[in-house]
């Protein structure tokens, strides 16, 4: 049968199209292998072994479905075994711990008698107490000094987000450095605006999202201060000058006030020689 099949098998006009006499030669072929496997094992059902079929391995042990690779068959049977010896020595080792633990149960209770026996452990005289610094020790970095002295409402979302965690909660003072009238504003802010929806309950918004609420231009103004004052940007104070041309209705406060240190500045730098 296997002769016939091979021969079948190789020749060209049979090899792209399933003809009578190969498929009755292949159903010839499964029922003796069936045959075979009963005779084997009359017991044992005859199933298809899966467990190696995507490395290239008939069920059946078919002769004519070539291996692909035999590096790789033998990889593949060796990472099976060290699978389940892994897991083996797992399960070896998790019913070693609960032994352990069913046999030593009051040497692991850090609240039984024999846990302090058994780590020559002596109570105190007194119950420890939680460390707190005091206000006026806190050290405050110059971020957190700077958005202390901002008067915060719901509509500066832009530094609600600085006392913000990653969840949605308002952080603590302990971690904002607020004091305790602001720490209040700041809980006030934070719930007015997440009922304005405004502020999300239960993420944080990223940088460029947390905008204030307040006029586009006035806000585009103020950062264009800051960054005249902080990098001393060109472009940024062109843009200012131009904005008080075309918006003069705005509040330019700031800017005006930068540019009048600046000129005296440089009027004492003139008159000094």
């Amino acid at each position: 049968v296997r002769a016939q099949r091979a021969s079948l098998e190789l020749d060209g006009a049979f090899r792209l199209k399933e003809t009578g006499a190969i498929t009755k030669l292949k159903q010839d072929e499964i029922e003796l292998t069936r045959k075979i496997f009963r005779r084997v094992d009359p017991t044992g059902s005859i199933t298809s072994n899966l467990s190696h079929a995507g490395h290239g391995i008939d069920p059946y042990w078919n002769p004519f479905t070539p291996v692909k690779d035999l590096k790789g068959q033998v990889t593949a049977e060796f990472d099976e075994y060290a699978r389940y010896v892994s897991v083996a020595e797992a399960k070896r080792t998790k019913i070693q711990i609960k032994k352990s633990l069913r046999r030593m149960a009051d040497k692991y209770n850090p609240y039984a008698h024999s846990f302090r026996d058994y780590h020559e452990r002596q109570a105190g005289s007194q119950a420890p107490k939680p460390f707190r610094l005091p206000d006026k020790y806190w050290e405050p970095t110059p971020l957190q000094v700077r958005l202390s002295n901002e008067k915060i409402t719901f509509r500066d979302v832009d530094i609600i987000q600085h006392f913000i965690a990653d969840n949605g909660y308002i952080l603590p003072r302990r971690t904002t450095m607020l004091s305790r009238k602001k720490q209040q504003e700041l809980v006030k802010a934070v719930r007015i605006a997440q009922c304005m929806s405004l502020l999300p309950y239960k993420w944080k918004l990223k940088d460029y999202q947390a905008m204030p609420l307040t006029d586009p231009l006035q806000w585009m103004a103020d950062r264009l201060t800051d960054r005249v004052k902080e990098a001393r940007d060109r472009r940024s104070r062109a843009m200012v000058q131009v904005m008080m041309e075309r918006y003069p209705e705005l509040n330019y406060r700031n800017f005006l006030k930068l540019q009048a240190e600046q000129r005296q500045r440089e009027e004492a730098m003139g008159t000094a020689p």
